[in-house]
């Protein structure tokens, strides 16, 4: 709505860069139709494990825009947590960075990191040549997934899930 009524008004600023209300409309759109490319389904989960930048914005507001539930994952957890969370409640999309993924892919190459459905990794920078991508992961740039063509998700409706949250809660993970 604000996209629609203000354009122009600032809607993230971090630094010195600032978006504006069209711009980010224009990322999460672009995002969600990326994942429509990869396939996504109606409540398919896309883990989001990144710091805090403007990815993270247009990954948690694209990902329900396109159907799916967004699993934020805190950018303090470790790899192996992340992992866990990611087996458990089936991701199936993985959106962070490169740094972070060399890191993520290591636990889930080994068979109690496997997470069996997971398809796709997107990551905020060019996929490195020499990435990773245990278990036949597909990975994919930001600037590419935001390129793809554009189509329309799946139709959300008031009752559809929109996040899975992880808190450490007082069951350990």
């Amino acid at each position: 709505r604000a996209a629609a009524r203000t354009p122009d008004a600032p809607a993230l600023t971090a630094g010195a860069r600032t978006w504006a209300y069209a711009e980010l409309d224009a990322a999460l759109q672009a995002f969600a139709s990326g994942l429509a490319g990869l396939g996504l389904e109606r409540t398919d989960r896309v883990g989001i494990w990144l710091d805090k930048r403007f990815e993270t914005v247009v990954a948690s507001f694209g990902a329900p825009a396109a159907g799916g539930v967004m699993v934020p994952m805190n950018p303090l957890l470790k790899p192996e947590q992340v992992v866990y969370i990611a087996r458990d409640c089936n991701v199936r999309v993985l959106v962070t960075s490169p740094e972070r993924w060399v890191l993520l892919a290591a636990g889930l190459a080994t068979a109690d990191g496997a997470c069996p459905d997971l398809r796709h990794v997107v990551l905020t920078g060019p996929v490195p040549a020499d990435a990773p991508r245990p278990g036949g992961v597909a990975l994919h740039g930001w600037d590419d997934l935001l390129a793809a063509p554009a189509r329309s998700g799946h139709r959300v409706i008031a009752t559809d899930l929109v996040a899975i949250l992880y808190t450490s809660g007082s069951t350990g993970r």
